[in-house]
């Protein structure tokens, strides 16, 4: 008999744990609608169609230079590129295919969908206005916590979501001002917030956190890609950034001279408890799609075989990836349109 797949044993944590919910107090009750706060911001409406003269909607997909000569061309946000090449080149290999694929960032899937350029774009968020173009559709494979990391020497084991969003605006410059944290005294370091601003056209993500880039603290330091990130916090006793916890164990390995970053609590929440997770309770996390065209002219039935495949494949990965995918997504609660995840679970 065949086991189950790590979704269906998320689901089945998720039903075992929630009748042992006890009654919130005002403090908890206080930081869950501080949470469904954050939610309401987490998508665009998936109904609004960013219009394109007539002449685009019938221009066929052309591939860049890079694909030209492949059976289909792929671009890949650096955020998902890492967990679904492997998968792809053993697809690729297994159906004699040439398929091209380019990392990049939303922003390079984002233009070249825009150019008709790719069959396939992966992006690590949701779609912003601009993104939803006609005969364009987007598919989720899942979703994964965004972990709030602190230098591996730092004691405090967590934050409240108010205090990370004053070391985010700049509010609090020394870690003592938080004063006694979970029965823990925060050190006398001065805080040094990480932020990578990526997709600044589209929601959720670090829009959780802040929703405006200008709400951020000047003496942030902005990184562009995600090495950068953990380096960076690993480089100062100090630092408070954030990042998926995949990446985190991925690349932390590049240097392990410096140690690891410290995941920490938000309002309790651990990045990796997977029912808080499903039922909406954590509010960071990365929303990962995959497009795919239809219509006459631009679908291709070789993308969507591959896309379909990807969905599917996400639900055996390694739970150590912290993904949780979209079967499991659908299962809890979590609003689709369609293969599109455009909402989080409805309110208690």
């Amino acid at each position: 008999m065949r086991s189950a797949p790590g979704w269906m044993i998320w689901v089945l944590m998720m039903t075992c744990w929630l009748p042992g919910v006890r009654a919130e107090d005002a403090a908890s009750r206080e930081a869950q609608e501080a949470v469904l706060r954050v939610l309401d911001r987490a998508f665009c409406a998936p109904n609004e169609i960013f219009p394109q003269p007539n002449s685009w909607i019938e221009q066929p997909i052309r591939p860049d230079r890079w694909a030209k000569d492949g059976a289909l061309a792929v671009t890949l946000d650096q955020q998902i590129h890492q967990l679904l090449l492997p998968e792809i080149t053993r697809y690729a290999r297994e159906h004699d295919l040439d398929i091209r694929v380019r990392e990049g960032t939303c922003g390079t899937s984002a233009g070249l969908v825009s150019r008709k350029a790719v069959d396939i774009g992966g992006f690590c968020c949701p779609p912003g206005k601009s993104d939803r173009l006609p005969g364009l559709t987007f598919h989720t494979l899942g979703i994964a916590s965004i972990a709030i990391l602190a230098h591996p020497e730092n004691p405090l084991e967590g934050l409240t979501l108010d205090q990370l969003k004053g070391m985010f605006q700049g509010r609090q410059r020394l870690w003592s001002e938080l004063g006694e944290v979970s029965g823990k005294s925060a050190p006398a370091w001065e805080i040094q917030p990480v932020g990578r601003l990526h997709c600044k056209l589209r929601p959720g993500h670090w829009r959780a956190l802040l929703w405006d880039p200008d709400d951020f603290s000047p003496r942030m330091e902005e990184v562009g890609t995600i090495p950068d990130m953990i380096q960076r916090v690993l480089a100062q006793r100090g630092g408070i950034g954030y990042e998926t916890l995949w990446h985190v164990n991925h690349f932390a390995e590049r240097f392990p001279e410096k140690g690891r970053p410290r995941a920490l609590r938000l309002d309790g929440v651990a990045p990796d408890d997977v029912p808080a997770l499903l039922q909406g309770r954590y509010p960071f996390y990365h929303v990962f799609n995959l497009t795919l065209w239809e219509g006459e002219g631009v679908a291709n039935p070789r993308a969507r075989a591959l896309v379909e495949h990807l969905v599917k494949a996400v639900e055996g990965m390694d739970p150590r990836m912290s993904m949780i995918p979209a079967a499991a997504l659908r299962q809890a609660g979590w609003q689709f349109q369609k293969e599109e995840l455009v909402g989080a679970p409805p309110r208690p």
